[in-house]
């Protein structure tokens, strides 16, 4: 899982980078927009894995990942300028979705490049600019494309199919909407809004960088950006706070974060977030030499998930030995599961469902 953090300036997004990856970089904003992004790791908590490891004693356990990618903060002009530089999309082009953090917190030692804290409208000219990218890159595109249909035979039917879709996409786009509300296709994602690295195309959440949300002035900035965002996924993050407690002993922490209006820790919530973006869920292998974590797309059949874990799994696959987490746990072991039932031979069409502990059989 591959998520692209962006926002303005200022709004703290290398920070919350640094909070989720455990990482150092650099959160200094001199060239932002020129700057190489930082790209790290989330390791995924999944308490299951830690139970599997009792019952197993496996060699190693090993987590599901999501990775991160923080390019240079972009500024209201970018696209017309030198925010959004083939380079800089380039950076965001393979990403699955994109994080877009907002600036709440105020703090006179970091001033706003738009002077103000308005968070709304920070969300809006980020997204604005999202659009502004993608409506440079397909009339680019439509303007090549209409040239090659008119002097080639063999793909004339496919580059027709092409304008038709990008046209589609245009109007949205001129009309300030993302490609997203146009409800792409599965062909249109596949064949032009990921190769063409289209932002706007791609599933968008947005995190709330607050200081004190038990203050007047951040709980009306919270209230407009939620009424901004509107049905995107909103995830409330103090990345700060997330950084410097952890240097503090853990039973002081939650007192810090209720004096800042917070209930706790947002790791999780953003985790969680990510998966309920992408429609992602995670299947469990577990054995003496690792129990580990694979994450898959709902309703992905047997054979595709045994994929994730080689390709000869997936080619010489025969059947999978499936039994779900909570009735393995409720069992106290394979064997017991096996006894009372709860263990099952499935088929390469078996839709994988979150939790399942898989052991694939296969011949190659």
């Amino acid at each position: 899982m591959q998520i692209g953090i962006v926002g303005l300036p200022t709004s703290g997004k290398t920070t919350v980078f640094n909070t989720l990856t455990g990482s150092h970089a650099e959160t200094s904003i001199a060239g932002f927009g020129k700057r190489d992004p930082n790209r790290g790791v989330v390791h995924v908590p999944d308490p299951r894995l830690d139970r599997l490891a009792e019952m197993y004693s496996p060699k190693k356990v090993t987590t599901a990942t999501i990775e991160l990618t923080d390019v240079a903060g972009l500024a209201k002009g970018s696209t017309a300028d030198a925010g959004f530089t083939g380079e800089f999309l380039g950076h965001l082009r393979d990403m699955e979705a994109l994080l877009i953090v907002v600036r709440v917190f105020e703090a006179s030692s970091v001033p706003h490049p738009e002077v103000s804290i308005d968070a709304a409208r920070d969300l809006d000219t980020v997204r604005t600019e999202l659009c502004l990218a993608d409506l440079n890159i397909i009339e680019k595109r439509l303007e090549r494309v209409k040239k090659d249909v008119q002097r080639v035979t063999e793909k004339r039917k496919a580059l027709e199919t092409e304008i038709v879709s990008l046209e589609r996409f245009m109007k949205f786009l001129e009309d300030g909407q993302p490609i997203l509300s146009a409800e792409p296709t599965a062909d249109e994602i596949r064949n032009y809004i990921r190769p063409y690295g289209l932002l706007s195309g791609k599933k968008i959440l947005v995190l709330a960088n607050v200081g004190d949300l038990s203050s007047a002035a951040e709980q009306g900035r919270m209230q407009a950006l939620k009424e901004a965002a509107n049905d995107l996924e909103l995830v409330v993050m103090n990345p700060q706070l997330e950084i410097d407690l952890q240097e503090l002993p853990v039973e002081e922490h939650a007192d810090y974060y209720e004096s800042s209006g917070l209930d706790g820790s947002a790791k999780g919530d953003v985790i969680r977030a990510c998966y309920r973006a992408l429609n992602q869920i995670s299947f469990l292998t577990a054995g003496e030499p690792e129990v580990r974590a694979w994450t898959i797309g709902l309703d992905t059949p047997a054979a595709e998930a045994a994929g994730k874990i080689h390709s000869d799994i997936q080619r010489g696959f025969i059947r999978a030995e499936v039994t779900a987490y909570d009735d393995l746990i409720e069992c106290g072991s394979e064997q017991a599961a096996k006894k009372a039932g709860k263990h099952r031979l499935e088929g390469r069409e078996y839709i994988v469902q979150d939790g399942d502990v898989i052991l694939f059989r296969f011949s190659v």
